[in-house]
């Protein structure tokens, strides 16, 4: 009998998918006629010119911007928005894929130079950057291409590969390389200092408009009812009863019995997370939903890190989110995390947005399975299976990257003698130094002398060893982008080890 109520709520959660993937694609269908109407009538079609000219009549100085209400949780995150926070936020001005020559250069040609947008080149076939040039470079406008691979984003004729548009965007706004001069972002988004004037700003704009229209018309209404519909499967299933039992049993728990052992949010972070919740409760747009998880483990990371002076991976950060969802004791974030999980654009699902989702699933479902016996740490073979089938479902003829290859992480094996080859995936930001990777993994590794130890790259079957002052997250990225795809390693091991010991024998372990 146990095996057929399986089988039904198997049978159950696929119908329901199924009609969650309906909805999904009845949206993107509605999202593209909107785009070919908008398109199709002459006199509703934007202003390009105007656009960007305009740009300046909304300066926040200028401006009576109407500031959203803002929780207590913000008073912990920095209030300096950078080049990338601006960048995100206001892509729809900049971000033009389907302008054409004349349209770019009517906009561009009335701006000053450094001024710039990304669209698509229907001579060139690729995304480039449109740069308004100085008058005394002869021609206004000059193009330049971009090259994009699986894994990263350069632009044709430099070295420097970055992980996505928007990194290799802000790059440049302070760094030239292979252009005349930086790009210059419109005074408006450079002036902006809070996140509501730059989402004002980027309304202007058409396009981890009509999308706004688009969630306004189609899930807003929707909202209540898929809501009313997860609640419903996950009563009749009992799998929210035992969601509740469990929260209360790991609650009751200390953070070392749930596998913790780094400093977690207190009492006061507890609740300035929990009214981000809250407020994410009320959104429909799952873009907005997952900037708000964003920050909840933005945050989380944050604590751990201001209050031990250490750098820790995504080992580390899984136990303490389930830790403080746990403490939340919030049963609407289960579906919440799948709501975002559905109807979120797949082209999202990349970056740090789609990892930090992917983790809260996988925290919520280790406290759906805990035992009493067990520590919360890793995730039940049923569990992963569930995520490897979303991922499979949700990028249907997509790639989606996995946590390796996310810009923030990197992989490194450690080689010992005694232990043969062990791996850990690390949290690396892009400026951070071999040298203070090394410090990390002798951290991470527990390793007695690390005096002894440095980091390696294993390419082609050979081993070099990487100078400290090194980026090992821009040497991943240029061996990603190389035409013929290479199987590489980050390996952690002592100078006078045997260089073809434990490594070959566990790659699969090990890859980067």
């Amino acid at each position: 009998m146990s095996v057929t109520m399986k089988t039904r709520c198997v049978d159950k959660r696929g119908s329901f998918f199924k009609l969650i993937d309906t909805i999904a694609s009845e949206i993107g269908e509605l999202k593209q006629e909107m785009v070919q109407t908008d398109l199709t009538v002459e006199d509703e079609a934007p202003d390009w010119q105007s656009l960007i000219k305009n740009m300046g009549n909304v300066s926040p100085e200028k401006n009576d911007v109407k500031s959203c209400p803002r929780d207590s949780g913000y008073d912990s995150l920095s209030n300096k928005l950078s080049i990338l926070d601006k960048l995100l936020h206001t892509h729809p001005v900049w971000l033009q894929l389907g302008l054409n020559d004349a349209e770019a250069m009517e906009i561009l040609q009335t701006q000053p130079p450094g001024i710039f947008l990304v669209r698509k080149s229907a001579r060139l076939q690729k995304k480039v950057i449109s740069l308004r040039l100085s008058s005394d470079c002869g021609s206004c406008l000059k193009e330049f291409a971009i090259k994009e691979s699986t894994y990263t984003f350069s632009l044709e004729g430099s070295g420097i590969s970055f992980a996505d548009l928007f990194r290799l965007i802000a790059f440049y706004c302070i760094s030239r390389d292979v252009l005349p001069f930086t790009l210059k972002l419109p005074h408006a988004i450079a002036a902006a200092k809070t996140e509501a004037e730059l989402e004002e700003i980027a309304q202007l704009g058409l396009n981890v408009v009509l999308e706004k229209a688009m969630h306004k018309c189609i899930l807003k209404p929707l909202k209540g009812h898929i809501e009313a519909m997860l609640k419903e499967f996950h009563t009749t299933d009992g799998s929210w009863k035992q969601l509740k039992e469990n929260l209360q049993l790991v609650r009751q728990r200390n953070p070392q019995e749930l596998g913790v052992f780094v400093p977690t949010p207190d009492f006061v972070d507890v609740e300035k997370i929990k009214v981000k919740f809250m407020t994410m409760q009320k959104m429909y747009s799952p873009e907005k939903k997952v900037m708000l998880l964003l920050r909840v483990c933005k945050l989380i990371y944050t604590v751990m890190e201001n209050n031990s002076g250490r750098l820790y991976g995504a080992d580390d950060f899984l136990p303490v989110l389930t830790y403080v969802l746990a403490q939340c004791d919030m049963l609407e974030l289960d579906t919440e995390i799948e709501y975002m999980m559905e109807l979120l654009d797949p082209s999202l699902l990349h970056g740090e947005g789609g990892y930090y989702l992917t983790s809260a699933y996988g925290a919520l479902s280790l406290i759906k399975n805990f035992q009493e016996e067990q520590a919360a740490q890793l995730l039940s073979s049923e569990a992963r299976d569930t995520l490897r089938q979303w991922h499979k479902r949700r990028t249907t003829n997509r790639t989606i990257p996995s946590v390796d290859d996310f810009q923030n992480y990197l992989r490194v094996a450690f080689q010992e003698v005694t232990s043969g080859c062990t791996g850990k995936t690390l949290l690396v930001r892009p400026y951070i130094t071999t040298e203070d990777v090394c410090q990390l993994c002798a951290e991470k590794f527990k390793v007695a002398n690390p005096e002894e130890y440095r980091l390696f790259l294993f390419v082609d079957d050979t081993w070099q060893q990487l100078t400290e002052d090194t980026y090992p997250q821009k040497i991943k990225a240029e061996l990603h982008s190389r035409p013929q795809p290479q199987v590489f390693h980050f390996v952690y091991k002592r100078l006078n080890s045997d260089p073809y010991g434990a490594i070959l024998q566990n790659s699969n372990d090990s890859a980067a």
